[in-house]
């Protein structure tokens, strides 16, 4: 009777083990293999490097990107910024992409003619940076006299800021990786998954806040006036970390203008005003009009598009950007938005500051307001 209990004992203890194996195989599959590619790639870092991580000046930035093939990858590269430019930061995959994403939408923007209206206010934007280049674009030292560029008052300096990875993209990639396109302008949650109302407002992933992390020390070296957020919770996260040491020095707000394309995709819908005061009361939230998401509900079942996107982006920079008093600001915003911004709206040469943002990327730009005659 012993060896029967010992038996039967054995046997259920043998079937919880299964269990939990397959709970964690489940587990492994569904959070992607995002997070052990991640672990991987560090391990082999350490393992090759004695100094990177543990020396103050090394930083390292992580991006999840797309291959040719179709599958989703997580990079990590650790560098030193004493000896490293800032572009040596991101991977060859996540800079190839942006180069993809550059020419993919300027060929739609093209197509629909965007880039060719003429508006009574023509934006004009230039580096100022003598060197810019992918992912080092950003206001290099002032000149000790003052910067004469501000004398003008039709004329700003102003540090975009594209937010980091939300759980929005991490689902997005996924699909990819298990090679399901993605229809964005479905409203069938089965071919696109943003459209699911468990995407309202998607905050950042834990890769997302070390990309924003990484990027304090470059905005705390900047010295702008005001900051300016989009709503979506991404954005204000994106800012929290990245611009921290600005938080209590200048004033910060939060405007409609500089949101992502509206209608359709859950994923670019804003919780209410009242819930996000709750959590960011240091944030202005006046310039906002409605509590509840009227802009986004106004579309129904249609994105908004790339024309609708520029008169929008074209209204938020003259007759809020152009108006504010302060001289020089940063926008954290969205890549789609400051794509359409750079290539649509405003009138810029520089290759370099037209091309599609890197995941947290800061670019800096002098923008010109001329009224045409």
């Amino acid at each position: 009777r012993h060896l029967a209990v010992i038996g039967s004992v054995m046997r259920l203890l043998r079937g919880c083990y299964q269990c939990l194996v397959l709970h964690n195989i489940i587990m492994m599959k569904t959070s992607s293999a995002f997070a052990s590619k991640n672990i991987l790639q560090n391990t082999r870092a350490a393992a090759s490097t004695t100094t990177t991580t543990t020396t103050p000046a090394a930083k390292e930035i992580c991006e999840t990107q797309i291959t040719s093939t179709g599958t989703a990858e997580v990079l990590c590269t650790i560098s030193n910024e004493e000896d490293s430019p800032r572009s040596s930061l991101w991977s060859e995959v996540a800079i190839n992409a942006a180069k993809q994403f550059t020419i993919t939408q300027r060929k739609k923007l093209h197509e629909l003619g965007a880039l060719d209206v003429e508006r009574p206010v023509k934006i004009v934007g230039t580096s100022l940076s003598e060197n810019c280049g992918l992912g080092d674009c950003v206001l290099e030292e002032k000149k000790e006299d003052g910067s004469d560029m501000l004398d003008d008052a039709n004329t700003k300096i102003i540090h975009f800021q594209r937010h980091g990875q939300g759980y929005h993209n991490l689902i997005c990639d996924m699909w990819r990786e298990l090679g399901k396109p993605i229809d964005f302008d479905s409203a069938d949650p089965n071919l696109n998954p943003v459209v699911r109302p468990e995407f309202l407002d998607p905050p950042l992933t834990a890769l997302g806040m070390q990309q924003c992390s990484s990027q304090r020390d470059l905005c705390n070296s900047l010295s702008p006036d005001l900051v300016i957020v989009s709503p979506m919770l991404r954005c204000i996260q994106t800012a929290k970390l990245s611009f921290r040491d600005h938080v209590s020095t200048v004033p910060w707000v939060s405007h409609e203008g500089c949101r992502e394309e509206l209608g359709l995709l859950v994923g670019n819908k804003r919780r209410s005003i009242t819930d996000i005061k709750a959590d960011y009361s240091e944030i202005n939230f006046d310039d906002i009009e409605h509590d509840e998401d009227v802009l986004w509900d106004e579309y129904g079942d249609r994105r908004e598009t790339l024309l609708e996107k520029s008169e929008r982006i074209y209204k938020f920079l003259t007759e809020y950007v152009r108006s504010r008093p302060e001289k020089e600001i940063a926008i954290v915003c969205h890549s789609a938005y400051l794509f359409t911004l750079l290539n649509a709206v405003m009138d810029i040469e520089e290759e370099e500051l037209r091309s599609w943002f890197l995941t947290s990327e800061v670019r800096s730009l002098q923008m010109t307001f001329v009224d045409r005659e």
